[in-house]
């Protein structure tokens, strides 16, 4: 493996703690810090944005660094899931027990604490979690449009939504478009609906102001005060904490 240039490390005081953050360029639109309990703290930024920008970005997180590093030092890191009966799995932040239905027609129902999982190899975690992400996909598509639009009446400014479309994504809660396109991931499924509407309400900010620059915090306090605790409520049982999801 080919040594990390210097230039894209930085030591950061962040409580009691020194943390070197790892700055990678690429060809984004926004800078985002991602924080995981196995490999090192990673500052992705724009290929052409200013070292000044990201060192005014990275001082003004100093904080919630330290404070994702120890959450996810204080806990277990859970196995990824098994897909088998009485695991908990979430819905709308609800935890309900896993029940691996056999039957020809593949869908999925809550009862109670249960969501019941039904397809035609019920012993197969391959499956049982292809129709459980099916579910959550379409339940999203259900779901988004209306949150946006409840989001968007918090807000003064009009904002020019064009589109709400829906995916899995891997490293991001949601993102957004230059052209007014909101894509939000599927698996916010999971979350509660406080939780979505800060993902929501975060995209939507950047349609006014493209950066995490000053403004756009300032726009987030104003709309929606308490974003802060929401963004709490994505989790720390992930194994990556996302911060500025875009």
């Amino acid at each position: 493996m080919a040594p990390v240039d210097a230039r894209y490390v930085r030591e950061v005081e962040c409580g009691d703690q020194t943390v070197e953050v790892l700055i990678k360029r690429s060809k984004r639109r926004s800078m985002a810090i991602h924080v995981y309990h196995d490999k090192p703290v990673e500052l992705r930024a724009p290929l052409k944005c200013p070292w000044s920008e990201i060192e005014s970005f990275l001082a003004s997180r100093r904080q919630w660094i330290g404070e994702s590093l120890n959450a996810l030092a204080a806990i277990d890191h859970p196995a990824p899931p098994a897909y088998v009966d009485n695991e908990i799995h979430h819905f709308l932040g609800r935890p309900l027990n896993l029940r691996c239905v056999a039957g020809q027609t593949r869908n999925v129902s809550i009862n109670g604490d249960v969501i019941a999982v039904r397809c035609s190899q019920p012993d197969n975690p391959d499956k049982i979690r292809s129709v459980l992400e099916a579910f959550y996909r379409s339940e999203a598509l259900r779901l988004m449009p209306a949150r946006v639009e409840n989001c968007l009446a918090r807000f003064r400014e009009y904002l020019p939504v064009t589109a709400v479309t829906v995916r899995k994504m891997k490293a991001r809660w949601g993102s957004c478009s230059r052209t007014g396109e909101i894509c939000l991931n599927t698996l916010l499924m999971q979350k509660p609906l406080a939780a979505i509407d800060f993902v929501v309400t975060h995209e939507l900010c950047h349609l006014k102001h493209f950066a995490h620059n000053k403004a756009f915090y300032r726009l987030m306090d104003r709309t929606m005060p308490d974003w802060r605790e929401r963004e709490k409520l994505l989790g720390t049982d992930e194994v990556t904490l996302q911060l500025d999801l875009f």
